[in-house]
């Protein structure tokens, strides 16, 4: 599944995030990219990330992170995530991964890379700096 489009415009491209795959911890985000001045109806105009910009992180036991919409900092220095993960990952004979009342809102700050394109890193374990 393809779902949960959110853009972000910043350094002369326009990037729209998406969250795809299944809704269990395989459940990530990817990333289209045009420039700013392009056709943005042509389809030509738009690249699309080869592997997923944000996913399960096993290390911070966040799995599936996705569904992510963006915001900014009380005063405006940093560019916030805000998404839904789980702390676990999903039985799938006793789970409904897409009901899982086990999933929760994160939100955490990102940056950008020298090229500009933005750096979200991976999920970030509860109450670890950056996470807000």
């Amino acid at each position: 599944m393809n779902e949960g489009p959110a853009v972000l415009k910043r350094n002369h491209k326009i990037f729209i995030t998406y969250s795809a795959s299944a809704t269990d911890e395989n459940y990530c985000m990817g990333l289209l990219t045009a420039d700013e001045n392009s056709d943005l109806l042509d389809p030509l105009s738009w690249k699309k990330a080869k592997t997923p910009v944000f996913q399960t992180c096993e290390e911070n036991k966040k799995y599936g992170p996705g569904h992510n919409s963006f915001t900014v900092s009380e005063d405006g220095s940093q560019d916030l995530l805000v998404y839904h993960v789980r702390d676990h990952k999903n039985d799938e004979e006793a789970d409904d991964a897409l009901h899982d009342a086990g999933r929760h809102a994160c939100v955490q700050a990102f940056e950008y890379d020298e090229s500009g394109y933005p750096k979200f890193g991976g999920p970030l374990k509860n109450n670890e700096r950056g996470m807000i």
